[in-house]
């Protein structure tokens, strides 16, 4: 709680906020009441949203078990046999989706393709992206790894 005491008129300063999300998944709306001593305005109303996840994808998880029977059958089995827009709808959007745990497709495009190339072949470090390339234990093959390049970054 900020006050008077602490913050001059004009002052910026921090103001923590915790939100229960126990039992609620998905987009998450909450309205902020900050009370001031402005005679004019004595409180201000700020909006914050939120994604939260689900208990499973909170954590980080192995290659090999985002490729496995539980998590495969979202990640890896809906694409199969599918390239380039039929592959990415059915497997890359679950997470690269807008206001998903990773980059959307726009933000991946503004990427250098060889970066690119390289996070779908390798996954990217300190992120829940795995390597989806079969040496790297995934699905993809090159050949399906460029058609999604294709997409993400049409020439």
């Amino acid at each position: 709680m900020a006050s008077s005491s602490r913050l001059k008129p004009g002052e910026k300063g921090m103001i923590n906020v915790s939100v229960d999300i126990k039992g609620k998944l998905g987009r998450v709306s909450k309205i902020i009441q900050v009370h001031t001593n402005d005679l004019k305005k004595s409180f201000i109303t700020l909006s914050v949203t939120m994604y939260v996840k689900d208990m499973i994808h909170m954590e980080k998880h192995a290659a090999d078990e985002i490729f496995g029977e539980r998590c495969g059958v979202c990640h890896v089995e809906n694409g199969r046999g599918k390239k380039k827009l039929a592959l990415f709808s059915a497997d890359c959007i679950i997470c690269h989706d807008n206001g998903k745990s990773a980059s959307s497709i726009l933000e991946m495009g503004r990427k250098p393709e060889e970066y690119i190339r390289k996070a779908i072949r390798s996954g990217v470090i300190n992120t829940s992206m795995p390597g989806f390339h079969i040496n790297n234990g995934g699905p993809l093959s090159d050949d399906d790894i460029e058609s999604l390049i294709r997409v993400i970054k049409p020439q």
